[in-house]
């Protein structure tokens, strides 16, 4: 019986085989049959753009507008219940102007380093806070150092990582964090939220498409310690249970899940798991 060699020619958005037909020294004879499958290319035309990037950056921006929303909500809740908020608040539809009566949120998160605030206007400063609670990575960081060298680890972190492990989107972001933190300090502020009210309402006070305000989750912190070291004393309700309860609620972040459980049989080793898709 004479032998068959198969050859492929892989291609970026195709596939070319021949059959051919072979002698017993393995030396081609003839070519039994031959043909190529062409399947769109997964990228978009004239740049390396995956076709799905538009659909998936839409897809996180309604996780994160989602999950925003449920921790304000949950936050909320909780304040009410400690009479640090009023219980009109609750399953209303219009709670902005409630809360806009109690007074400016960055003039109030600059009171609350020197003056005694009242129970709800301390409320309106938590609840400011966990609207916007500043950049964290969560990639290297929170995956874990033992971590880095597992191939589905890296295949979830960005392809234009720098060497220190940051994409050159983050790396920006560092650069304006940096920048604002060192004018805080220059011009003598003790917090984001002071530095913040001494603007005029003409400035911009939030991060814009013209603006590069940027803000890590450390200056929260900072000022959210400094808010509960002078109101504390006023306010016997911000035992170290609340208090530990309040910064859970503004600040924790799940680290990022792998989802191996979730990866299918291969359609040719049905008791294998798919491989990564080769980058």
């Amino acid at each position: 019986m004479s032998k068959k060699i198969l050859g492929l020619d892989l291609g970026s958005n195709s596939l070319g085989w021949a059959l051919l037909a072979a002698d017993d020294n393995s030396k081609p004879l003839s070519i039994l049959d031959a043909g190529v499958r062409i399947f769109p290319k997964a990228v978009e035309e004239k740049t390396p753009t995956p076709k799905n990037q538009k659909r998936r950056n839409s897809r996180l921006a309604r996780r994160t507008i989602q999950r925003r929303a449920r921790r304000k909500k949950y936050l909320l809740n909780y304040l009410v219940s400690l009479h640090l908020l009023p219980k009109e608040l609750l399953d209303n539809t219009q709670p902005e102007g409630i809360l806009n009566n109690l007074g400016d949120p960055y003039f109030l998160r600059a009171k609350a380093l020197d003056e005694t605030l009242s129970a709800h206007e301390l409320g309106r400063v938590l609840l400011h806070l966990v609207q916007r609670r500043g950049f964290l990575s969560n990639k290297k960081t929170l995956l874990g150092r033992d971590m880095l060298d597992d191939p589905d680890v890296l295949a979830v972190l960005d392809e234009s990582a720098d060497q220190d492990g940051s994409s050159k989107e983050e790396s920006a972001f560092k650069a304006d964090i940096s920048k604002l933190r060192q004018e805080i300090i220059d011009h003598g502020f003790r917090s984001l939220g002071e530095y913040l009210a001494s603007k005029t309402s003409h400035q911009c006070k939030r991060n814009r498409h013209d603006q590069h305000l940027r803000t890590d989750r450390q200056m929260y912190k900072e000022e959210l310690a400094l808010i509960f070291e002078r109101q504390a004393p006023e306010h016997s309700l911000l035992t170290d249970e609340v208090r530990a309860k309040i910064e859970h609620i503004i600040f924790h972040q799940r680290p990022l899940k792998l989802k191996k459980d979730r990866v299918g049989k291969c359609s040719l080793e049905p008791y294998k798991k798919r491989s990564a898709i080769a980058r």
